[in-house]
């Protein structure tokens, strides 16, 4: 049995991978500046392998049938889970749009216009906005009209902060805005102002993500010392019925989990142009 789920646990991963490889025929760097690939990619297909892995080698150590369920369920969502509680990717995020605004407003003051002051700033932009910002200038470049490319570079970016840049570009290119160059420069400052405050509000918010850590580490760690140590306690589990009862105490221990998570999650803020926060 346990060495029929351990097979089992292989062939869905290698069948994954084969279909990954089917469905991407053109690599990583095809396409032109700005595209947008489709299909499957590693980074899908490598949660599910890590699942299949868990519930494999949770299947294998118990010997339940239900176990290779939980194992794979805790090692798909435990790091999308926990990779939601800390807010500093978008605290990353937000300083690099104030620093790439900064450098707009600079070039700007050199008498280059937009679009040029957004081509020459794109390879020079953090490494967190960097992709999207060269995204943008391959779409100016290749002609795409600046406003429609610009709200492309927003659902890229999907952050309150960049909404209130980009909001400002595309007035000053619809309605020629003058001093955009002063405009820039107060976002940039209240971007870093913002800055400030999301890391208060994550340094307040550490303690609740310490104390869900801990509950999740004991947890786990007292199931496999029982596991273990005193795996004639759990023998009641391997029947039928013990079986449906680790299914509801699992579901129960998942729903517990995610609240704690939930309340250690700051909000979404509201976006100016619609979407949801991209939280990577």
């Amino acid at each position: 049995m346990i060495a029929l789920v351990v097979l089992c646990a292989l062939g869905l991963g290698l069948g994954a991978v084969g279909l990954l490889r089917s469905l991407n025929g053109q690599p990583p760097e095809a396409g032109p500046p700005g595209h947008r690939r489709t299909g499957l990619s590693w980074g899908v297909v490598r949660p599910v392998l890590v699942a299949a892995l868990c519930g494999a080698v949770a299947a294998a150590v118990t010997g339940w049938p239900v176990a290779f369920v939980i194992g794979a369920a805790a090692g798909y969502g435990l790091p999308r889970l926990f990779g939601q509680t800390a807010g500093s990717a978008s605290v990353v995020k937000i300083e690099a749009i104030a620093s790439w605004t900064e450098m707009l407003q600079g070039t700007l003051a050199a008498s280059a216009g937009l679009n040029q002051a957004i081509i020459a700033t794109a390879p020079l932009s953090p490494p967190p906005i960097r992709e999207a910002a060269m995204g943008l200038s391959g779409r100016i470049t290749s002609g795409m009209h600046p406003t429609e490319a610009l709200l492309l570079f927003g659902e890229d970016l999907g952050d309150p902060s960049a909404d209130r840049v980009i909001c400002s570009l595309i007035l000053a290119i619809t309605s020629r805005a003058q001093r955009l160059g002063e405009l820039l420069a107060a976002l940039a400052d209240s971007t870093r102002d913002e800055v400030a405050l999301r890391l208060r509000v994550e340094t307040s918010r550490a303690s609740v993500r310490s104390g869900v850590r801990t509950v999740l580490v004991f947890s786990v760690g007292f199931a496999g010392a029982l596991v273990v140590l005193a795996h004639a306690y759990l023998a009641p589990f391997a029947t039928p019925a013990g079986q449906a009862v680790l299914v509801v105490v699992g579901v129960l221990y998942a729903a517990g989990l995610t609240l704690m998570v939930v309340m250690a999650r700051p909000p979404a803020p509201v976006r100016l142009l619609g979407g949801s926060v991209d939280r990577r």
